[in-house]
């Protein structure tokens, strides 16, 4: 059979694994005209769209495009080089088993995350798209050039909705009201943002009850319990209706914290290296009791504290559509 190739057409082979010579057709990409050998058995085993399609009856040919090359059916694709090395090479049975920090590897950017899951839903690929699915909400995409709002609006448009609702959540860390304009912004209706910041508001009353209502704390051997020195005149209610007086560095904390939490309702805002955290600690050092053990008991009851705190918000719900 003789090769048909379009007269000009200059291909470039893919490297290993797609340089088999015992594969049984090509897979071209788009622009740069990248040829990958691949096999049929596993390309049909990962998608129902290529078992359909190498069962038809007719010539090879006829049913894969009209070209060959070294005697091969090519299958032209829509997707570039970059799209395809990832697709295909998650279908093969060594990267199928693995879990998501191989596709990880595999997807550095969020950008080539969503080229694959547009690729993936179109050619039947279920097994990929959980893995970019997975990968699509990784916290390393999360960064100053990439905002969780960014990421939460790419997820709205490409119709992720569980992974929507993701990104939602790490939008708590910073305030709803004031962010500046990204240009995803534009890729989302008014009444999506809406149901954003209401979603942000509710999260936001149910952090800040989490600060006023203290019977979640059952730990009461701790230096702002202890220290008579800096003890306040307000008492605290905590677990079993236990009637404590703090000190007066430990109340304003909660009362800051209460606050913050408010616009920021996420346990990030109470961490240890959070600037609410950092003013309590400084005062507690004005005291020779509390200087002593304050770090060691605030860094652990930070961590309950944003336990707490994500708890109570993981309880409210943002309706994407």
């Amino acid at each position: 059979m003789s090769d048909v190739v379009a007269e000009g057409l200059h291909t470039y082979n893919e490297s290993v694994p797609f340089n088999d010579e015992g594969a049984d057709v090509i897979v071209r990409s788009s622009e740069d005209k990248v040829d990958f050998r691949v096999h049929r058995a596993v390309l049909s085993m990962a998608s129902p769209f290529f078992g359909t399609m190498f069962s038809l009856p007719q010539g090879d040919t006829a049913v894969l495009g009209g070209n060959t090359r070294d005697g091969l059916p090519v299958v032209e694709f829509a997707e570039d080089k970059g799209t395809l090395a990832v697709l295909l090479r998650l279908c093969y049975p060594a990267h199928m088993v693995l879990d998501c920090i191989d596709a990880l590897r595999l997807l550095p950017t969020i950008e080539l995350v969503l080229s694959v899951l547009v690729a993936a839903d179109k050619y039947q690929m279920d097994g990929v798209e959980r893995l970019a699915r997975s990968a699509f909400v990784d916290i390393r995409f999360l960064d100053s050039e990439s905002p969780a709002l960014r990421l939460f609006a790419l997820a709205v448009k490409n119709g992720l909705h569980a992974e929507a609702k993701v990104w939602a959540r790490h939008t708590l860390s910073a305030p709803v009201l004031g962010q500046y304009y990204i240009r995803e912004l534009e890729y989302i209706t008014a009444a999506t943002y809406h149901r954003l910041q209401t979603y942000h508001v509710l999260c936001g009353l149910a952090a800040h009850m989490v600060a006023q209502n203290l019977r979640w704390i059952t730990n009461e051997a701790t230096v702002w319990f202890e220290c008579s020195a800096c003890r306040g005149s307000t008492p605290v209610v905590l677990a079993g209706e236990r009637r404590k007086w703090p000190a007066r560095w430990w109340a304003d904390f909660m009362v800051e914290a209460s606050s913050a939490l408010k616009e920021r309702p996420s346990g990030r805002t109470v961490s240890m290296d959070s600037d609410t955290v950092q003013m309590a600690m400084e005062r507690a050092s004005a005291c020779p009791t509390c200087r002593t053990r304050v770090f060691r008991e605030m860094r652990e009851f930070c961590g309950n504290f944003a336990v707490e705190v994500d708890k109570e918000t993981a309880l409210v719900d943002i309706e994407i559509q």
